[in-house]
């Protein structure tokens, strides 16, 4: 559980007045997982305060990332396992990073700051990014690009314009009769699906006890395992924000009725654990041409 001294202690080496000033916004009811007080010479010193983020009850594995966006701003990432269901629903740090300044509309990571070596799994997440030749990471005082991690890697590099930050959305067939509810916005998030390799894009909305609602959108991998399914994302960014202890109370999932493949069954499982809120599900027909 994240305690104002666990945030305290990965504070430890910032300045009096630094450290004052981050904690406060820290503390800001509309915090979303995206620092705004620290500058990018900072990023390496919040790694411990990331790791306080992360949600490990199997493991009890705790890593941190920062993601550095092109914009200059921060975005924090933490590892999230989830108890009742397998293994491979679990995020990992660089993943959420990456997701959070996806969700944030972010058009490219131009750093990653992980404080654990990425695994294989994240190696192959990363390359759906456009920039992999430019992206720095650092990891416990090295430097790595993706080719120097993933020398023989699944797949062809993406395009610029076509990757998971900077690609664009599908228009999908509006809910005419109800443009406001929890099924609307959970086609929007579906719009903003990465999905090039199914062509099925799909979302998801949790909403709070407070009115909030977290979206989240599929992010896929051209390798399919270390594909984030709208659920997890928007988990994430819950995790990431100050409501992460706000209560659940009802959540929506959206997916075209002709895609092969169906994210409501992880989705049910994955919030069985989490809330007692029930998951509904929207059928969107066909993609608006």
């Amino acid at each position: 559980m994240l305690t104002n001294q666990k945030i305290e202690a990965a504070l430890a080496e910032l300045e009096e007045p630094e450290k004052a000033q981050l904690i406060s916004e820290l503390n800001d009811p509309d915090f979303s997982g995206q620092i705004k007080s620290v500058g990018v010479e900072r990023a390496d010193d919040l790694l411990k305060l990331a790791a306080c983020f992360s949600v490990a009850p199997i493991s009890g594995f705790y890593v941190g990332a920062i993601a550095v966006g092109q914009s200059g701003k921060l975005y924090l990432g933490a590892n999230m396992e989830f108890l009742g269901v397998p293994l491979s629903a679990s995020l990992h740090a660089e993943q959420s990073a990456i997701l959070n300044a996806w969700m944030h509309e972010e058009r490219e990571v131009v750093v990653l700051h992980i404080s654990e070596t990425p695994c294989g799994h994240c190696r192959q997440f990363m390359r759906e990014l456009s920039n992999p030749s430019t992206l720095k990471i650092h990891c416990k005082g090295k430097t790595f690009q993706i080719e120097d991690l993933l020398p023989v890697a699944f797949g062809e590099n993406r395009k610029e314009g076509h990757g998971l930050l900077d690609s664009t959305g599908t228009n999908l067939e509006p809910d005419k009769t109800k443009p406001e509810t929890q099924a609307q916005l959970a086609i929007n998030a579906a719009q903003r699906s990465y999905t090039p390799y199914s062509h099925s894009p799909e979302g998801f909305v949790a909403q709070c006890l407070d009115g909030h609602s977290f979206t989240g959108r599929t992010a896929e991998s051209i390798a399919f395992n270390p594909s984030v399914p709208g659920v997890v994302v928007a988990l994430n960014q819950r995790n990431l924000s100050s409501r992460r202890s706000v209560a659940i109370t009802a959540c929506t999932q959206t997916k075209l009725a002709t895609a092969l493949n169906s994210p409501l069954a992880q989705a049910k499982a994955i919030m069985k654990h989490i809330a007692e809120a029930s998951v509904d599900e929207v059928e969107v027909q066909s993609p608006v041409v």
